[in-house]
């Protein structure tokens, strides 16, 4: 083979190598951010974020009386348990970051079509517990097509700073919330914070690993 055609070809082949390691880097990166719970710290390690990442060690839910969309009353440990949960913190007045936070949960609910079937909770807990009736709640589900296992409630008004603590926020988060997902296990202990408005893609992950 000439010289020319054999260095043509080296050339060739190392500009494939070098297109498979960036694709490779950038998998890997993609992952390190947004890896599932079970992949991306072993037991005992810290987060490496104050703010999101691996909760240890887990912290259960509490019992906490909750105010339902469909009217029904419901305790937040005994509604988390042996589901695998997205929870985040909305009011249905918000019009700015809790519309994007609908349709990520929107998202989610078109990636997962067995969610009920796979044991899957949806949760979009209310931060305005005297603005967030029922009939308010059943009206911000249903601007995103909510189907079943995705649900929204309102805390009692004197739970309101017990349940901000909990997500880790203070009284200016009903003003100015945080826009993570929160992931609680089937034990219902809370064992993971999501970046600022993670991808659905990445929260459908989590849950069906979980």
């Amino acid at each position: 083979m000439p010289q020319t055609r054999i260095d043509s070809k080296r050339r060739l082949i190392r500009r494939r190598l070098l297109t498979q390691g960036a694709a490779a880097a950038i998998t890997a990166a993609l992952g390190a951010r947004f890896a599932s719970p079970a992949q991306a710290q072993a037991p005992g390690e810290q987060t490496v974020s104050a703010d999101h990442g691996r909760v240890i060690p887990p912290l259960p839910m509490p019992s906490m009386p909750l105010q339902c969309a469909d009217g029904r009353q419901a305790d937040l440990a005994t509604l988390l348990q042996g589901r695998a949960t997205a929870v985040h913190l909305m009011f249905t007045g918000c019009s700015s970051v809790c519309p994007i936070q609908g349709a990520i949960f929107q998202r989610v609910q078109s990636l997962l079509p067995d969610q009920s079937a796979r044991g899957i909770l949806l949760l979009s807990l209310s931060i305005d517990p005297f603005g967030d009736t029922p009939a308010a709640m059943r009206a911000w589900l249903k601007k995103f097509d909510a189907r079943d296992g995705w649900i929204a409630a309102a805390p009692a008004p004197d739970d309101l700073d017990r349940l901000l603590a909990l997500f880790g926020q203070g009284r200016s988060a009903v003003e100015n919330h945080a826009t993570q997902v929160n992931i609680v296990n089937r034990r219902g202990e809370l064992i993971w914070r999501t970046p600022q408005l993670p991808p659905a893609e990445s929260i459908a992950q989590f849950l069906q690993r979980v």
